[in-house]
């Protein structure tokens, strides 16, 4: 009995109580996603491999990453940061040489220009920075070679 008493305190303990949606924190606008995407086409064949990614920059807040994970499955992740999504630099980029989203941009091929040092997984998990959320998802659902994204 001592145990689970010693073991629900350290969990009530750690947990987060800061609001998050104080300061801006988390909303991200809920906008239509509706992409059906053909990877027989040439300009996705590439996300029938692994750790490959498309970026719809019309969909979404401020754009979509549909990324083919290492886990063998797809994710459709919001491009706008989840900490003060309403700071004009509030957008992720995917990050080839880190294999992560970083809140920022990059201002040529090399210089990246951080923005709030929020940075996540391709599966959209928050890993470190000020953020307290995960990045927001959409549903993909696959088809042989077809992949629909949506909300």
């Amino acid at each position: 009995m001592k145990r689970l008493v010693v073991i629900l305190g350290f969990a009530l303990g750690s947990c987060n109580t800061e609001d998050p949606f104080d300061g801006g924190d988390c909303f991200i606008p809920e906008i239509a996603v509706n992409l059906t995407i053909n990877m027989n086409l040439p300009e996705y064949f590439n996300l029938q491999n692994l750790g490959e990614f498309v970026s719809f920059e019309t969909a979404g807040n401020r754009g979509v990453y549909v990324i083919h994970n290492y886990d063998d499955l797809f994710y459709a992740v919001e491009r706008t940061c989840t900490y003060k999504s309403d700071d004009e630099c509030s957008r992720v980029v995917l990050d080839n040489d880190i294999l992560q989203l970083r809140c920022g941009e990059f201002t040529d091929d090399t210089t990246f220009v951080e923005c709030c040092a929020s940075t996540y997984d391709f599966n959209s998990a928050r890993l470190t920075g000020p953020t307290i959320c995960n990045l927001k998802t959409y549903r993909v659902n696959r088809s042989g070679n077809m992949l629909v994204v949506s909300n």
